[in-house]
């Protein structure tokens, strides 16, 4: 891996100085060096607690602290059915590292349904509801299950030549990061001029939820060798690169149920979150390139 300055990366990417996180983007040459320093960062401490319950649904919980109150909140609303909580904090907290340990725990049980839901969520309908919707699926033939009927739109795109433009906005310092690493592809949530500068290839509408409340079958788990996430992204898109897989199968059911997601309440949610987290659209970028990730243009309305 070779290093372009002279400033340590990892104070420059979890400074509190935006000037500081977009330098150390300029401290690798490519993609390849900058994903050979995300493998290599450290792994924070994970502590798995376990509460009992009916285990045809398994939930796994990642959490800075199994006692604060979004967590106790979210398990009196799931109390019936078996929980692992991944327990782990700090700057070198992995969200897909913590998933996947819970995952490992949780395939022990051979449950119907693993749900992944984030611990700033808030279950408005009766969870009984959509325990029996479950039971009415074939996890057999459906790899996931996609909340449909809400406002949410996925899409991603390929920047066109008109995204030179952006380098006339207040967006260029940011533009500039992902034009230095030649990274073709975004995905947004917008309905705006944003189509003009990026083609959609894929556009899914109507979402209610799906990483923050992820319902997956333990077979296409099993299919991928016991992971779920890729965890060379930092707590960021693992979940996006997830649903293109899911989406390239055509394998998923929408489903209608009522939750709410407390957006950030937990990692946070500023520009520089954002920030740190264009490592994560670099990476996607390098899989789409290496036809690791396929891309099959599509257009969903759930």
């Amino acid at each position: 891996m070779q290093m372009t300055c002279k400033e340590d990366p990892d104070r420059l990417y979890f400074s509190d100085n935006i000037i500081d996180i977009i330098k150390f983007y300029y401290c690798f040459n490519d993609a390849g060096d900058l994903i050979k320093w995300s493998r290599s960062r450290p792994s924070a401490e994970i502590n798995i607690v376990e509460k009992e319950g009916d285990s045809e649904i398994v939930f796994i919980v990642p959490t800075p602290d199994i006692k604060d109150k979004l967590t106790i909140n979210l398990l009196e609303s799931i109390k019936n059915f078996h929980a692992i909580l991944v327990e782990s904090k700090g700057k070198y907290f992995n969200y897909a590292r913590s998933v996947n340990k819970g995952m490992a725990i949780a395939l022990k049980y051979n449950p119907r349904w693993i749900i992944i839901s984030n611990n700033d969520i808030i279950i408005r309908d009766d969870i009984i509801k959509l325990y029996l919707k479950l039971l009415n699926i074939d996890n057999k033939k459906v790899n996931s299950v996609v909340g449909a009927g809400g406002s949410h739109v996925f899409k991603l795109c390929k920047f066109t030549f008109l995204s030179n433009l952006l380098f006339l906005s207040k967006y260029k310092q940011k533009f500039a990061i992902l034009k230095k690493f030649n990274s073709k592809f975004y995905f947004y949530q917008y309905r705006n001029f944003f189509d003009l500068i990026c083609r959609p290839l894929i556009c899914v509408k109507n979402i209610a939820f799906f990483g923050e409340f992820l319902i997956i079958s333990p077979y296409y788990i099993l299919r991928n060798n016991g992971m779920l996430f890729d965890e060379t992204y930092i707590n960021g898109v693992e979940d996006m690169d997830v649903f293109l897989n899911i989406l390239n199968t055509s394998s998923y059911k929408p489903i209608y149920f009522n939750i709410e997601h407390l957006h950030g309440r937990t990692l946070g949610n500023n520009d520089k979150r954002y920030l740190r987290n264009y490592i994560n659209i670099i990476y996607l970028n390098y899989k789409i390139e290496k036809n690791i990730i396929k891309i099959n243009k599509n257009n969903i309305i759930l």
